[in-house]
This record gives structure tokens, sequence and C-alpha cells, in this order.
């Protein structure tokens, strides 16, 4: 697997594409404590003022992004903006130990 995810990463370099382009992954950017955005996402798990929980490509992974007043901007097939004040992000890569 990791020989394929190389080759990947070669290719996007080749042909000068982003590297999430190519092998599945998310692009988070964040914007001071202003706001989130989530590129290649697989929907909301879960949605609050307090808490936001994103599904991610790889099985049962998730980032939590958590503050006050958070609210979903907008939301697309494989894009959202998390705005509010943010305190905290937190990966889960969906395995249990």
């Amino acid at each position: 697997m990791q020989r394929g995810l190389g080759l990947r990463q070669r290719a996007a370099g080749w042909l000068d594409l982003p590297p999430e382009a190519l092998m599945n992954v998310p692009r988070v950017e964040v914007v001071g404590q202003l706001q989130v955005r989530i590129t290649n996402h697989r929907g909301v798990a879960r949605f609050g003022r307090r808490l936001v929980v994103v599904r991610l490509p790889a099985a049962g992974a998730t980032v939590s992004v958590e503050g006050t007043d958070l609210v979903i901007g907008w939301i697309s097939r494989d894009e959202l903006l998390v705005t509010g004040q943010i305190r905290h992000l937190r990966f889960d890569d969906g395995e249990r130990c």
C-alpha cells in the first residue's frame, strides 16, 4: 500500500496537482480562530454550536471542530466551511486500541 501512495505522490508532482487531488485525502485549511475549510470530506457526522464532526475519506476517520457559535457557512459535495470561534481541531483516524 505504501508503494501506491508514493506513486500517487510522484504523479501529483509530475502533473503539478495538489496531492489531495490524486490521493483521496482531506485538505484542512484554518484561518486564524475564525474558520475551517475542509475539502474532500464525506459528510457531517455531528453538528452543534460547540462541536462539528466531519467524516473523512479513510474508514471511520473524522475531524472534530470545537469552539463556540459554530455555523456551517456552506457545504457542497466535497467541501465545507465551518465558522465561529474555533478553539480546537482533533483528528481521529478511526482505529481503536
